[in-house]
């Protein structure tokens, strides 16, 4: 896929991701602090796709380790769940959501850096 198309797709995805996140949900209970659940790894997989796209982005148009990328998928994963916690949209901010975000873009990291080490 070329990079204008693939940057597309990728600002897309990552819009979406958002949209995802802060729609409001009537009759949504207060979370528990549960790890190991089918919705955690919802949000593992997202956040795992996320940061392959955004690391694969970064590397169209440099060689160096994507910091840059990373830290705006970080930053999203974290303005989410910040926002879901104080905006009256009838969500909730969780602890085990940002996890499962954050595992998701370590998975992320280590799986893109297997791959380009195959290369």
């Amino acid at each position: 896929m070329d990079k204008p198309l693939f940057k597309k797709v990728t600002f897309t995805y990552t819009f979406l991701i958002v949209i995802i996140s802060l729609v409001p949900i009537s009759n949504l209970t207060l979370p528990e602090f549960k790890l190991f659940e089918l919705d955690k790894l919802i949000h593992l997989s997202m956040y795992f796709i996320m940061s392959i796209m955004w690391i694969r982005l970064e590397s169209y148009s440099n060689t160096s380790f994507p910091l840059k990328s990373l830290l705006f998928v970080f930053l999203i994963a974290s303005l989410t769940e910040f926002l879901q916690g104080i905006l009256p949209i009838n969500r909730y901010s969780d602890w085990a959501d940002f996890i499962a975000n954050s595992c998701g873009i370590l998975l992320g990291i280590v799986a893109y850096s297997l791959y380009i080490s195959k290369k």
